[in-house]
């Protein structure tokens, strides 16, 4: 197992060249499934458009504002911010590729691995047609699933590296402290990107950006059976008996090399 890992990981190191190639932005959004992406998007690009005088968000994604990397900029008046789940190539953790290339500043979303999971499996349990011990184990290749533990473990490796490596160009920003502080993390994120949005402006984003009001914005271009905001109340550890626990805490002793301060012996 430890060799798939490891071969599937440098497989995807050398061939992703996503980040290479788009990199000429003001802003880049990177974050793991399910980490709360539409949300700290809908507030960013709330509080953009506020501030510019712009049609909000149509959206939950908020596409209209903050888009891929491919995408183009969304209005000239607003900085190019770009969103993506990419993991980096190998060349971005290069001092001598840093110095030669410019690079965006990245802010890095990340999760307790074990919510991200639950939540993936409740949003697309329908295509995955499995159930979740089997979705638990995931797919070390990486074919079956669009996020399993083998992803999440690939993507904190990486952007953890970076970000100890390079933390003047990498913003790590917690879902959990995000949830519990809003204000102070998108203070943080403002700061960090050189926004220059007020705290009023960003106090109006968030109260725009409710589970409540999100939900009434739904792409109607969203996959049938798909849940873009999740409804389920259920502690996600529920999901979790002895063994599957157990599994999961002795996959991150092997394989995980930074947890960002998540508990996962627990």
């Amino acid at each position: 197992m430890k060799s798939a890992f490891l071969y599937h990981s440098l497989r995807r190191d050398i061939s992703n060249f996503s980040l290479i190639k788009h990199r000429a932005f003001d802003g880049f959004l990177i974050s793991m499934h399910q980490s709360g992406t539409h949300w700290l998007k809908h507030m960013l690009a709330t509080a953009l458009t506020h501030k510019y005088e712009l049609p909000p968000p149509q959206y939950i994604h908020a596409n209209d504002v903050i888009a891929g990397p491919k995408d183009p900029l969304a209005n000239v008046m607003l900085p190019h911010i770009v969103s993506t789940h990419s993991i980096p190539h190998i060349l971005l953790g290069s001092s001598l590729f840093r110095r030669l290339v410019k690079l965006p500043p990245y802010v890095i979303l990340v999760r307790d691995i074990r919510a991200s999971l639950v939540s993936n499996f409740e949003k697309w349990k329908e295509h995955y047609a499995c159930d979740f011990e089997t979705y638990l184990h995931g797919d070390i290749s990486g074919r079956r699933f669009n996020n399993d533990i083998w992803w999440c473990l690939r993507f904190c490796n990486k952007w953890g590296e970076l970000a100890k490596k390079f933390p003047d160009g990498t913003l790590i920003v917690k879902y959990e402290d995000l949830k519990s502080s809003p204000l102070q993390e998108l203070q943080r994120i403002n700061s960090f990107w050189q926004l220059d949005l007020t705290e009023d402006v960003l106090s109006y984003a968030i109260s725009e950006s409710t589970k409540e009001k999100m939900a009434l914005k739904k792409d109607p271009d969203t996959p049938f059976g798909v849940t873009v905001v999740r409804k389920n109340k259920q502690p996600f550890m529920e999901w979790y008996d002895k063994d599957q626990s157990t599994y999961f805490s002795n996959v991150c002793d092997e394989f995980l090399n930074f947890d960002f301060g998540y508990d996962y012996r627990t």
